[in-house]
């Protein structure tokens, strides 16, 4: 054989070489395969356990947002037109009562607004710092640790929740899942318990703001509607009184003391000069207009104006038993877990032992190469 093949042959890899060299080295296999489930052993044992729980939530019934749904709340007074004029003794206000909700919260709003705040970072962080100032030491040795820093503290504990959302694809949300993870199987339980209460505390905040908010804003409202029709009223009482104190004097000059015509006597298509209706007429209707200053009734001549101020006493009467009110509910509170989530032992120690399997292997392969390596002469060049 030339040495081209020779060489060749040597190269080439025999199964049943390996199988022998494996079977000469046992030892080498059985050695690193009980080490690695030593260690697996030894990890599994003296890991820190961490217990997992959680909360099952869903979305509260209609009758828990009754507050939510009276009169008050359901109907707006709206400005459509308005046009002022103090004949027939008023001014008259186009008005119109709307079926626009000063507030409206359904039970599918409601469950979706709680749900964001649960799922929120700045919630939990709110949680988490209310967590530190606390007086429990057991917990806060297991939340807080002092050589990181409060960014890197907040991020480990963040990601100790998890959230689930079964219909979040579909937009059909009826129930979410939290989930909360301690190397404490009571605390944890505790913490997600009390977390969840707070966030929906949160949020309820957050809706009695709101709803004051819009209640204000529409009392603001009404009263720049108020304010608006008493200043058209005066201004039109005051140019009516200036007419008819004109015409009276224009009455008087003609010797006109009585009226000139009566009701029947006039065209529809026609009126005739305010002079036609008599000194004495005239000067009597501008002192009723007067002395219409004087009473404190003068806004019922105002109309349009009674129907505000009555929807303003009706939303300042507004109150909502807010202890009768549930945004979400918790269908599951947490629950004290039996047994960790982390570490699984056995998984552990059969990696371990399967990975120590392997390395013992490459063991095994590289102590019988070595065992036949030749030591090769070196030639040395004699010049």
């Amino acid at each position: 054989m030339s040495d081209q093949q020779t060489n060749a042959r040597r190269d080439e890899i025999d199964l049943f070489d390996l199988v022998d060299d494996i079977r000469d080295k046992w030892y080498w296999v059985v050695g690193v395969s009980i080490l690695g489930a030593l260690l697996a052993i030894v990890y599994a044992v003296t890991t820190t356990p961490l217990y997992r729980t959680e909360v099952v939530i869903k979305d509260a019934p209609g009758s828990d947002l009754v507050a939510f749904n009276q009169p008050a709340l359901r109907t707006t007074l709206v400005l459509e037109a308005r046009k002022d004029s103090l004949k027939d003794g008023g001014s008259t206000s186009d008005f119109a009562l709307s079926a626009e909700p000063v507030f409206e919260l359904t039970s599918e709003t409601a469950f979706l607004g709680a749900r964001a705040v649960i799922r929120s970072a700045s919630t939990r962080k709110a949680f988490y710092q209310k967590l530190v100032r606390g007086e429990d030491e057991v917990l806060k040795a297991l939340i807080f640790n002092e050589l990181l820093t409060e960014e890197q503290n907040l991020a480990l504990f963040l990601e100790r929740f998890s959230f689930s959302d079964p219909g979040a694809k579909e937009k059909l949300d009826v129930f979410m899942t939290v989930s909360f993870e301690l190397s404490d199987a009571q605390l944890a339980t505790d913490v997600l318990n009390d977390y969840v209460a707070f966030a929906l505390s949160k949020y309820d905040l957050q809706i009695q703001s709101e709803l004051d908010r819009k209640l204000n804003a529409q009392l603001q409202l009404n009263e720049s509607w108020a304010d608006s029709l008493r200043a058209a009223y005066d201004a039109e009482k005051e140019r009516r009184i200036v007419e008819l104190s004109e015409a009276a004097e224009i009455a008087a000059v003609i010797g006109q003391k009585q009226p000139f015509y009566n009701s029947n006597d006039v065209v529809v298509s026609s009126e005739p000069p305010l002079y036609m209706m008599g000194e004495q007429a005239l000067r009597a209707e501008v002192s009723q207009l007067r002395s219409r200053s004087q009473l404190k009734s003068e806004d019922l001549f105002i109309n349009g104006l009674p129907e505000i101020l009555q929807n303003t006493a009706v939303l300042k009467s507004v109150s909502v038993d807010w202890k009768s009110v549930n945004y979400a509910l918790v269908d599951q509170p947490a629950l004290l877990p039996r047994k960790p989530v982390k570490p699984r032992k056995i998984l552990i120690v059969v990696l371990g032992g399967i990975g120590g399997f392997m390395m013992g292997l490459i063991a095994a392969l590289i102590a019988a190469g070595s065992a036949r390596h030749v030591v090769r002469p070196r030639y040395i060049k004699i010049q």
